[in-house]
Formats: C-alpha cells, structure tokens, sequence
C-alpha cells in the first residue's frame, strides 16, 4: 500500500502537470522529503510553476525513483523516454493508488465503475441515489481529482469512475464494490488490441477485498477471462424499474441501469428510494441531451458519442433521424447499420475536416449530405425536416468520432451545436 504516511520518505516523481497531477502536487508537497515532477509541455509547467514552489526535473530518466506518480492521460509507450517507464513500471501508480491507500477501508466504502459507454452519467446517478442518504463523493476520471477531496474519516461511500487508462497504472486499488458497464472497441490507439483493452478493463475485478463483489450484466461475453476465485454479481436486464425518465425513454432500458440498481439494493439501499431518486435524476450534458423542439422538429445533443457503439445507443431510441455525424474516428472502430437502424436514420449530415472516410464507410447504405461544418448541418438538417411529412422528426448530433479536428473537445462541439439551435427563429 502507498499511503502518503508510506511516501513520506521516499523519493517521488509526480509526471504530468493536468488536473490530477496538480492536484497530486498539492496533496503531497509538504508531507514529502524528495519530490519532483515533470510535464513535457512548457505551458503546464509554467502554469504549475505559479501555483507550487516544486522543482522540474528535465533529467527525471536519468533518475531512480521509489514510485512514480503518472497522469492517465500519459502514454508511456509513444514517449520518448519510453525505455525508462517500461524498466520501471512496476513504480508506476497513480493518485488513485494513493487515496484509496491513504482512508480506513473497514469505515469508509471504495465503488469503482468502468466501461466503454455511459460511465460518467450511470457514475452521476449512483452519487445522485447515495448522496440522499449517505455522505456520497463522485471522484476519479468524473469529478474531482482524488487526491484533491479533503477526506472525512469515516462512513462515506466514494464512487470512482475509472478509465482504462487509471486502471492500467493503478496496482493498489482496492474496492468495496466495482462493476464493468459494457466493453466495445475504444482507445486502440493507446492499447494497440481489443483483447489487451478487454484485460485492462477486467483487471478492476482484482481489485475486490474479501466480502465485496464485482458486478456485470449476465449477457457479459467475456466471462470466461475472469479467474473463478472472483465474487461475481451477474445482473439480469430488468424491465420492472418503473422508470418515468427522458433519459431512459423508449427500449432505452440501458443494462447499465439494471447493474445501477444491483449495487444500490447491494449497499441495502431501498427500491423506494431508489426508484425515487431515478425518477428526479438530470441527465449530463452532451449525452442524449433535450436542446429545443421547434413544431414537430426535437434536437438531440449526443456530442459524447465518440464512437459508433455510443451513437448506435442513440440512434436506436429514436425514429425519422436527421443524423449529423463525423469527424476524426477512432482506431478500428466499426460502424455497422442492419437494415431496422437503416430504416431510422432519414439522411445523413457529415462533418469533419476529412469527410472520406466517413463518406465510404455509409455510402450506398443511407442518404447522406458533406457539410463539413455543424453550422451548415445543422441548417440544412432543420430546413429538410421543415420538409419532411412525419409527425415527428429529430435532428441528432451523434458524431460517433472523436472532435479534436474542429474543436477542443466533445463539449465544444456540443456547445456550438446547442448556440446554433437556439438561435434559429420559430417560423
């Protein structure tokens, strides 16, 4: 275990200088002897340079260190001094590491949640059902950096949502309770093979002290990879969650909310409870989000969906789609249509700076117009559905790739999306 009361003699490097390292900074600076840090961009060490009095080492691989603290966002593999993480790897950890080892696991509860999809707003849930009755904290890849949560001694419950990228470098990891929401292809870019991607997620299994379970939707197809000595909560679907819900409309019955509902009646939570909190819940932004209906035209905003598997969700709950879609898309992400998600989607508005691929990936299969830009999507979208003789029809960005070719990130580009619409007049 690497409680800071462990560091505080041993000789640390903290690599990365965003959110979490900044806030590992903070946390430790003054309860440890011998600790450096390092970001390979300037600006971020001239950013953490204004707030902490901490030296930059730019020899840190000449270096030996007790334990390094990396950022996630860090791929050790594409570094240039990637010989030096890989020889000392078994030193990496990370801030969640360190938090988890740092609170009394017998007063206080760990809930770890991971998935490819719809991990932060099934994350925003749990804490919106827990925080009615206990004191509930959402930290980790949701939230606020670990380590920069002035812990309370006792009875809490810190629901942790985690990346593939935390559970990776994690190695002291400890759970009251952990689930897996789904696992499709993501960040191949990164960890080269689905089937390592696939081990990394599971790997949050090992994390599970005695008594406490893992939890996943019984359909799981990669049961077979978990060892037998797991306690293993297999989840069935359940469509007898009275569930009133913009955000679980229609078929939308996410498995993830069955797996939600399984952990809360785990921790002795009731149904009542439960089902009330459900009902009240407000979803995240840019994940399925109502924007405005203008006669019989709802705008959707689904900018989170940065992969197919993501958009497919969405596509699947709606009916006479004006979909607006593109931009960079991840590495051997699959995009498939059957003929009933065909018959869904009216016409198609791509985006992006490169529109080709996407363009060869839906041609001959749906409808579909270049626009490049999400203004003139959006416009053209809104002015064929003006035409359009269905009763209701929805115009949905769900780009199913990733947004770093315009924008700065996914919430950008929701954002724009959101300004543009509510700036069209009611005619």
């Amino acid at each position: 275990m690497v409680s800071i009361e462990y560091l505080k003699n041993k000789n640390i490097l903290v690599f990365g200088m965003g959110n979490t390292g900044l806030a590992t900074v903070q946390k430790l600076k003054k309860k440890i002897k011998n600790i450096s840090a390092w970001d390979d961009n300037a600006n971020s060490r001239k950013h953490a340079k204004k707030k902490f009095d901490i030296f930059f080492n730019k020899n840190f691989y000449k270096n030996s260190y007790d334990f390094i603290i990396m950022s996630p966002g860090i791929n050790i593999y594409q570094h240039p001094h990637s010989s030096f993480f890989r020889n000392n790897f078994n030193k990496i950890i990370t801030d969640i590491d360190i938090f988890v080892s740092s609170i009394d696991l017998n007063k206080n509860k760990i809930i770890a949640i991971t998935g490819t999809n719809g991990k932060s707003t099934f994350c925003k849930l749990l804490h919106h059902v827990m925080n009615s009755k206990k004191n509930a904290y959402l930290l980790g890849n949701y939230g606020k950096p670990v380590l920069s949560h002035n812990q309370h001694l006792e009875n809490n419950f810190y629901i942790l949502e985690l990346s593939s990228y935390q559970i990776e470098y994690s190695k002291f990891l400890k759970t009251h309770a952990c689930a897996i929401l789904n696992i499709t292809p993501d960040h191949l870019e990164r960890h080269k093979t689905f089937s390592n991607y696939i081990n990394i997620k599971l790997k949050i299994f090992n994390s599970l002290l005695p008594k406490s379970f893992g939890f996943l939707n019984k359909n799981f197809q990669y049961l077979s990879r978990i060892g037998k000595n797991r306690n293993i909560i297999k989840v069935s679907i359940s469509k007898n969650l009275f569930i009133k819900n913009k955000f679980i409309n229609k078929d939308g019955y996410f498995p993830s909310i069955s797996i939600i509902y399984s952990i809360l009646r785990f921790f002795k939570f009731s149904k009542k409870t439960i089902i009330t909190k459900f009902n009240s819940f407000k979803p995240l932004p840019h994940r399925q989000e109502f924007v405005r209906k203008i006669n019989n035209i709802t705008f959707i905003n689904d900018s989170k969906a940065t992969n197919f598997e993501s958009a497919k969700f969405s596509l699947k709950l709606y009916d006479n789609i004006y979909w607006i879609a593109g931009g960079i898309l991840k590495k051997n992400d699959s995009i498939n249509f059957n003929n009933k998600l065909k018959k869904k989607i009216f016409k198609t508005y791509i985006i992006g700076k490169n529109t080709s691929l996407f363009q060869s990936i839906i041609k001959n299969k749906i409808k579909y117009l270049i626009c490049k830009t999400i203004g003139s999507a959006v416009l053209q979208a809104y002015k064929d559905a003006q035409c359009s003789k269905f009763k209701n029809n929805v115009i949905l960005l769900s780009p199913a790739a990733a947004s770093f070719d315009q924008f700065k990130n996914f919430e950008h580009r929701g954002n724009l999306f959101k300004s543009i619409i509510k700036n069209i007049k009611n005619v």
